[in-house]
């Protein structure tokens, strides 16, 4: 089941269960971090009950009801259908466009939760590599430390850099960040004294978990304005790719030869040129 996630559109799962005008318990799993929320509600005389879903993120849930595994997709279109003469076909031509966007940029330009997982090094910061926008939760060695829907019952706190290219501890008053791990030089061991150590900021060895939203709070103009462009070369079949990349022709039995280009991009030439500085060379950090 698809929803698509519009100001117009109540953001919610209509599930069909066995008996109408029944109390149903049911639990919503949110696949991005697993968390789990557990609720119950009515199902009406058509026997469908109606579960609400988050409306300011995109996500992918399993909701479990009547015994039945039922998997959701909340999905912003790229451009807004309300409003159109043809609301069906604008659908379906949108979704078709944007996957042709999707398979130029693998990640898109979605609003979803996502999960981080890493090492402390020994420095005050957390390096990120994705487009992060706010920090959720916060677990160091699997224990809860940090939870923005209720900051007050935590003593520790953490926020994004300025430049929202690492996650840092808040600190009060001035802060000289470390660019690197200090270095530690064990102490011999002794009958009385333990080997303890103190440690500023993501320590080493230590494991972390962040549970943050990535991506597009809203979508970029020139993205609208690019699936607008896909949607009206669908609609007037205009993305005939074998008529734009042929490179030799014969007569003699119509033998025709393609370019490989043709494999590439959405097949709208200046689209190709809007999502090009969207493109990233590298896409998931590792040892080169």
């Amino acid at each position: 089941m698809e929803i698509l996630r519009v100001p117009s559109n109540t953001i919610e799962a209509v599930i069909e269960v066995t008996d109408p005008s029944t109390a149903y318990e049911y639990t919503i799993t949110d696949l991005a971090d697993f968390s789990v929320i557990s609720d119950s509600g009515t199902s009406d005389e058509n026997s469908e009950v109606s579960i609400p879903l988050v409306e300011t993120l995109d996500g992918h849930y399993k909701i479990t009801i009547d015994s039945t595994d039922h998997y959701v997709d909340v999905v912003r279109p790229y451009s807004d259908y309300t409003g159109q003469a043809d609301v069906a076909t604008y659908q379906k031509n949108e979704s078709f466009a944007r996957a042709l966007i999707d398979s130029v940029i693998p990640e898109g330009f979605y609003h979803t939760k996502a999960v981080i997982e890493t090492t402390g090094l020994g420095a005050d910061y957390i390096a990120l590599w994705k487009n992060v926008n706010k920090i959720l939760k916060v677990y160091e060695n699997n224990v809860l430390v940090y939870d923005a829907s209720d900051p007050d019952s935590y003593t520790r706190s953490f926020s994004l850099t300025d430049d929202k290219t690492a996650i840092t501890e808040d600190e009060v008053g001035t802060v000289n960040r470390a660019e690197g791990a200090y270095n530690v030089i064990p102490a011999g061991a002794s009958d009385i004294l333990d080997m303890k150590y103190s440690y500023r900021g993501f320590p080493k060895t230590f494991d972390y978990k962040f549970v943050v939203e990535v991506g597009y709070p809203n979508i970029p103009k020139d993205i609208v304005r690019a699936t607008e462009i896909l949607i009206d070369d669908i609609e007037c079949d205009r993305l005939e790719y074998f008529t734009r990349f042929i490179k030799s022709y014969n007569t003699d039995q119509f033998k025709i030869a393609l370019d490989d280009r043709m494999f590439e991009g959405t097949g709208n030439f200046l689209v190709d040129k809007m999502l090009s500085k969207y493109a990233k060379s590298i896409r998931i950090v590792g040892v080169l």
